[in-house]
Formats: structure tokens, sequence, C-alpha cells
């Protein structure tokens, strides 16, 4: 080929460049690179530079995604052809060897520091990784499948821990300076937290703070503070947290993640004493949302795995959105604790929370708005109901599991009130939702009431708030959808003396009314 194109005969070549082998060792040499060989050779220049286990994982993604720059497609034939040139065979075996001191120089150092397995030999782990990655660039042509860079990642850094002594102390080698936060989703099993955190241990990271922000099929929602030195990536971590659980998130950190969250916590319960208005702000500090919004309780998102939506006061909902991480439970419960806390402290100067104590038989029921953390209330008192209760609410009797509960609990625009009995479970919902199907200033109202409460009065209180909170909210009209056959329900909608026009469909009565503007607030105690 050279012969052809410089326009002289192959013997020409032969003569002035001593040979093919050894035009073929020139070639290799000038032209054949590999930038993750050359990325592990650096490491093994300077020990200190960036923790082992983070090259290591560079390497391995660049092998993964870009074969072709870690083995030469001219290198991989001088391999196959090895076996029968023995000139080549020379040449090659120099190549190799170099990369193999190099490997071995890294594993040296991930020994050296504590991180490898006294049962494991250098030389058996450096044979795995050039095995690996020379066999990957040989298959990546033809392949019938490959799995994610994501996957990929989780299984090198998997198997770079699992190569570390069951006793993970390593020597501190490198500085671990910069802050990075970290979610992800660990078994929720005795061990599964400690192995995230030796996980992440193998990168020469210090874990400063661990939070457990929330459960959910056998995976707890692991919330990692830590700093790492300036050479891991985020790349890195998220593979690491991976190869320990599932759904990770990275971010960068701050100096103040190190601070316990019952600290930061009382840092902005503090500032709230002196003003109360400040509570959006500090709820998305608490939640490290990217954006905070105060909106009409009847305008904006309604809540959703990156929208936080909490109703802080009956007419104003606070509106958090992040894209980092999806919002936790235990997040939207803290989030909505501290608005609590600053109506609470707010209330002192006159602006009393909503909330109205209703007679109920032998005791009391407690009507306020909806939080967060009543989801699961709310699906126990579901539960609880009879199915027909449910069909009349919801025209299916499963139809309402497919609701997001934490929408029907207040994520949404307008207004949720939960009826409390004396012991501080749910036994009545209510929503007041904008009607999209109009011009806007229309409130479809809907409710259910588990069946021990029923005709006891509750249905009634509950519904003259809800018809308030219409009135407050800015709504004209108010619309229902009924079961034509709910003859509770729809004497319980014409007891409110308002002017109900409706119609039938499908056995469904659809009923609007126009609200009075200002009309009194229903009696109660507040």
């Amino acid at each position: 080929m050279v012969a052809k194109r410089a326009g002289v005969s192959a013997h020409t070549v032969r003569r002035l460049t001593g040979g093919r082998s050894e035009l073929f060792e020139l070639v290799m040499e000038s032209k054949v690179t590999s930038t993750a060989a050359e990325r592990v050779a650096a490491a093994a220049a300077d020990p200190r530079a960036v923790p082992p286990l983070a090259v290591i994982l560079a390497a391995a993604q660049e092998v993964f995604t870009s074969p072709g720059r870690s083995w030469d497609l001219l290198e991989l034939e001088a391999l196959t052809r090895a076996r029968l040139d023995e000139d080549l065979r020379g040449i090659e075996a120099g190549r190799i060897a170099r990369r193999w001191e190099n490997t071995r120089a890294l594993i040296e150092q991930v020994r050296a520091s504590g991180g490898l397995d006294a049962d494991l030999a250098d030389e058996a782990v450096a044979h795995l990784a050039l095995a690996l990655s020379a066999g990957l660039a040989i298959l990546d042509p033809v392949l019938p499948g490959r799995p994610s860079l994501r996957q990929w990642n989780a299984l090198m850094a998997r198997i770079g821990t699992a190569l570390a002594p069951q006793e993970l102390l390593l020597s501190p080698d490198h500085e671990a300076g910069t802050p990075w936060r970290v979610r992800v989703d660990v078994p929720d099993r005795p061990g599964g937290v400690a192995r995230l955190v030796r996980a992440m241990g193998a990168l020469h990271a210090y874990t400063v703070a661990v939070y457990v922000i929330g459960s959910d099929e056998a995976y707890r929602t692991i919330d990692l503070a830590l700093t790492a030195p300036p050479g891991v990536t985020a790349d890195a971590l998220s593979a690491v947290a991976m190869a320990a659980g599932r759904n990770a998130h990275v971010m960068p950190g701050s100096p103040d993640d190190g601070l316990d969250l019952p600290t930061r916590v009382l840092d902005g319960a503090t500032e709230l004493v002196t003003n109360p208005g400040w509570a959006p702000i500090a709820a998305a500090a608490l939640v490290e949302a990217d954006e905070v919004e105060v909106t009409e309780a009847t305008q904006g998102e309604d809540d959703r795995v990156d929208v936080l939506r909490l109703q802080w006061t009956t007419d104003r909902h606070v509106v958090l959105r992040r894209d980092w991480a999806p919002f936790a439970r235990a997040e939207r419960s803290r989030a909505s604790a501290l608005l609590r806390l600053s109506a609470a402290i707010a209330s002192l100067t006159g602006d009393s929370p909503l909330g109205w104590a209703v007679p109920s038989g032998p005791g009391a029921l407690w009507i306020r708005l909806a939080r967060p953390e009543d989801s699961d209330a709310v699906a126990q008192m579901h539960e609880r109901c009879s199915e027909q209760s449910r069909y009349q609410r919801y025209f299916s009797v499963a139809q309402w599991r497919d609701v997001q509960l934490r929408r029907l609990s207040g994520g949404h625009r307008g207004a949720t009130l939960v009826v409390e009995d004396e012991q501080g479970g749910i036994v009545g919902l209510g929503n007041v939702f904008p009607d999209e199907s109009g011009t806007g200033r229309a409130a479809e109202i809907a409710m259910i009431i588990e069946d021990a409460y029923q005709g006891r009065g509750v249905g009634t209180q509950l519904l003259r708030r809800m018809l308030d909170l219409a009135v407050r909210l800015g709504f004209t009209e108010v619309t229902a959808s009924v079961l034509a056959d709910n003859d509770g329900m729809l004497h319980l909608l014409h007891a409110t003396g308002l002017p109900w026009t409706s119609s039938i469909d499908s056995g469904v009565a659809s009923l609007r009314a126009t609200l009075a503007v200002g009309r009194s607030p229903p009696g109660g105690t507040t």
C-alpha cells in the first residue's frame, strides 16, 4: 500500500525502511494511539493525581463508547497475525508489555492504598483488564446487542468494588475536597446503606452526611453528601452509586451539605419567627429545589415527580421545581411542615390557619387543608370504604388507585380538604378543582366520606367548607358530576340552596350552579 501510494516498487520501500516488520513498527509507533492506555499510563506515572478506581472507570467507559480509540483496527489486526508472524509477534509483545506494566502499576496503587483484596493477584487483575478491553474492541462490530452506557458503568463499578477487601480502609492518598450530592435507591435490607458508603469510599470519597428520605418497593432512597478528590467525575460517582443500587442522581454539592438536617431545619425556622413570608424560600432550600414560585391556588402546575406543589394558605400554593432528582416523600413532608410552621407563626398576628371543628356523634372531627403526608391515610380511608362508596365517587371501583395520591391529597390546583378523626385518621376527602371544560372560573367539586361516618352530618359540613373555599379562591360557578341514582349526594347538593341546573347523560348527572359572591363563611369553631 505504501509503495503504491508513493509510486515506487515494494522492493524500494523495503530497502529504504529495512523491511516490512520495521516499517510496520514505525507505523504502529507513530500512528496507533490509545487514549484509554494513555490515561492509565498517566495515572501510573502520577499516583496521587486521580484515584485509581476513577481512572479504571473512565478507561472502561472510553473502551465501551469508542473501542477504536482504545484498540486501533491496525493493532487488532496485528494481534491476530502475531500468531503466524514472528517479527510482528515481537512488535506487539513490546506494545502489550507497556500496557501490561501500566495496568499493573495502577493495580499496585489500588493495593497500596488498601483497595484490593489480599487474595487477588495483581497479574490476574491486569490480565482480566486487558483481555476485557481487547475482547470488547474485537467483538464490537459484530455484537448483536449491547447494554446502555449506564448499565456498563454500573457493571464496571460493581467489578471494581468487588475486588476490594471486606474491610475497606483506604490510605488518605488523595485530598477529598470537592463536595457532591448523590441520591440513589439501595436495597431495603441490612447492609444496603453500608454497601453504598463502602462503594463511595473506593473512590477515596468521604461521606459527610447520610439521610434516608423515602422507601418503596423494597428499596430505600438515600441522600448522600460527600467530598471527593478533584479527579473524580460525576460519571464515576454515578457508576459507583449504580453498582450499589438503582436510580442514581448526582449533582455538585456545597460546603453546607455537611450541616446536619435538624440544624438546617432550625436555621430556617429561626428566620420564620421574624419573617413568616420567608417560608417558600426556606422550603425550597430545605429540599434543594432549583426554582420556587408562590402562585394563586388555582394557577400553575399540578404535582408530579419534578414539581412539588404544596398548599401554604387557602389562597396561595408554593410550587417547587427540581431537575437533578425527583422529589421524595420525606422531602414533601418536610417542606409542607415548614410551610405549616410559618402559617402557625403568622396566626399569632391574627391570620388564623384554615380549620374547623365539626361535632359528630360522641366525638368531634376536624376539617383542615390536606398535606402531602396524608396520602397514606387517604389510601387507607379508600380501602375502608365500600365498593359502592368508591364507585359513587369515581364511577369505577378501582379508578382511585390510578389517581396519584399526592395530587389527590393536595398536590393540585384549587384546594383539598380532609376530615380527621380524634386519632388523626382520615375519614373524608373533598377536592375543589378548576373545571378545565369551562371558562376557568368554575370549580369542580368532589368528595368521599368513609361509610362509618356517613349519615352523621359530616358530608354537609365538608361540602359547606368546599363551597366557601371555591368563593374564596375566586370561582363564580361550581360544577359536580354525580351518578343519577346517587340520591344521597344529589340531596346534599340541593340542600345547599344553590340554583343548580342539571343534565343527565349515560347515567351521570352533570350539575352547575352560580356561586353567591360574598356569601358568609359557614358557621363552626375555628
